[in-house]
């Protein structure tokens, strides 16, 4: 019996299983939710700029952009096979290029649908182009966790990521506590210490420290912790 559902093992969260669970353990030393929710980004990317795709320059490094997928197709055959969807804005067209988990954007990523496109901007033949774009729709559904503004970064190994538990994969695995279980975090400071230094709860602080919902509620959450 646990105290709190924090306190549960690690391999009982959604998206985690055995043998993730495992990795986590000898990686990372994280046995349990808590231990999760306490391994903190070590740097934030700002999700606030938009870009528009007449506006980009191969020296840019991470660009979001909102835009229409105008067309789709699958190009070559086996091992140099890869989808290509153009995407545009009221400013001009680039290339989103896939080369993995093909049928999943195939399934997925739909003609005529506007997506915020994350990524690194490059140029291929003359064209602007972002390999496997990070994709969401437009405009973002508002969760408890909020809005990302500031993206969390997360220190990863090679073994996690060929789980796909890279930064992104660890990020999902915090929403996932967060938004099930942000009411189970117990409070380990007294009222009036909180209110004496003016602290966020503790349970302000693990959303905050995750997924600020900005640059000041990121300070805040980092005094607390």
């Amino acid at each position: 019996m646990y105290t709190a559902t924090i306190d549960a093992p690690i391999e009982y969260l959604k998206g985690v299983g055995p043998m993730r669970a495992d990795l986590l353990k000898k990686e990372l030393g994280i046995y349990t939710y808590g231990q999760l929710l306490h391994y903190y980004p070590f740097r934030y990317i700002d999700r606030t700029r938009f870009y528009k795709i007449s506006e980009l320059h191969p020296d840019l490094p991470l660009v979001q952009i909102v835009g229409r997928i105008t067309g789709k197709e699958v190009i070559g055959e086996k091992h140099k096979k890869r989808i290509v969807a153009r995407f545009s804005d009221d400013s001009g067209t680039i290339e989103l290029v896939w080369f993995q988990s093909l049928k999943w954007v195939d399934d997925n990523v739909e003609r005529g649908k506007v997506y915020i496109a994350f990524g690194k901007p490059n140029i291929f033949n003359g064209q602007f182009s972002i390999s496997h774009p990070e994709l969401e729709t437009y405009p973002r559904p508002q969760t408890v966790t909020g809005n990302l503004t500031l993206q969390p970064i997360y220190n990863s190994t090679e073994k996690l990521k060929k789980r796909f538990l890279d930064s992104k994969g660890i990020q999902q695995l915090q929403r996932a506590i967060l938004e099930q279980h942000v009411k189970e975090i117990p409070e380990n400071m007294p009222a009036y210490i909180l209110e004496k230094y003016r602290l966020l709860s503790k349970r302000e602080a693990m959303l905050n420290i995750h997924f600020p919902s900005s640059a000041s509620a990121l300070q805040n959450a980092q005094r607390r912790l």
